[in-house]
């Protein structure tokens, strides 16, 4: 089943309210592994992350590219989101023009088109993360509120 475009467009007004989301991956052994993470939507309803090239949730995307999220507010029981998709990872130095992008929409305190953001990109060694939606639940509760159908 294709997503719509209408929950595309649920995917980024919700994100453009919260920036807070875990990312589930796979691990070697078949487990799950969870990973909290601020993230954001491109103009596509795509979820992004950023991240260190290091870190073993890039190993598990690299290896099988499958990815879950749960998207939540502050509020406990609140509103929520769940994608699924097929992960893509940039890595430095093609990554910094989407990289900038990501802190933009995160409304980043930080000049992202500075010197000083682009040497703390390659100090901590950064990449993005684009996760292509491929799959949406939306919770009751955002249902409810934005009036969609089978609230």
């Amino acid at each position: 089943m294709a997503v719509e475009d209408s929950q595309l467009e649920t995917v980024r007004e919700f994100l453009k309210d919260t920036s807070r989301g875990v990312l589930m991956t796979r691990r070697r052994d078949g487990g799950i592994q969870s990973s909290p993470m601020a993230l954001a939507a491109d103009d596509d309803g795509n979820v992004l992350f950023s991240t260190r090239s290091t870190a073993a949730k890039v190993r598990n995307l690299k290896r099988d590219p499958y990815a879950a999220v749960c998207v939540i507010t502050e509020r406990f029981l609140g509103p929520w989101l769940h994608v699924e998709g097929t992960a893509e990872i940039e890595f430095l130095p093609d990554a910094l023009p989407n990289l900038q992008d990501f802190y933009k929409r995160r409304r980043f305190i930080e000049d992202t088109d500075s010197d000083a953001f682009k040497q703390r990109m390659e100090h901590e060694g950064r990449c993005l993360i684009r996760v292509r939606v491929t799959r949406v639940v939306i919770a009751p509760a955002l249902r409810a509120a934005q009036r969609l159908p089978g609230a």
